[in-house]
């Protein structure tokens, strides 16, 4: 096996680059070992950020855009006993008029439910496309 000599201005870079724990007491080649770890973990992360940032923009993921929720106002001008509130900006404001609780779920589902089991007169609620 070859052995080499170190200076001293060396050896302590890799000390220092090795970051010893307090009181932890690091052989040279120890502290060699984990410097060069610490470089190839390094160099795998710049190699992957620089494949990923080679891809060409055409492999680039993008969020599919969502449908916008139907409007609760249009709705609430279509039912006689609604028509003219200025104030039915949302399907949760429709549900809190109606006394409707949604327990934290989608109003707007809500209120078609309960606009099937109580008022099966008045238009239905709109679905959102993809329902």
């Amino acid at each position: 096996m070859p052995q080499f000599t170190v200076d001293e201005d060396i050896a302590a870079l890799v000390e220092r680059l090795a970051k010893p724990k307090p009181f932890e007491n690091l052989s040279f080649n120890t502290a060699l070992k984990r410097v060069l770890q610490e470089h190839i973990k390094i160099k795998k992360v710049d190699d992957e950020l620089d494949q990923l940032l080679s891809e060409p923009l055409a492999t680039v993921r993008k969020e599919p855009k969502r449908t916008p929720s139907p409007s609760p106002q249009q709705w609430a001008a279509s039912v006689p006993e609604l028509k003219g509130r200025k104030d039915l900006n949302t399907w949760k404001e429709v549900c809190v008029l109606l006394k409707i609780d949604t327990a934290g779920d989608s109003a707007r589902r809500k209120l078609k439910n309960w606009v099937k089991a109580n008022r099966p007169n008045w238009p239905s609620v709109p679905e959102i496309s993809g329902e």
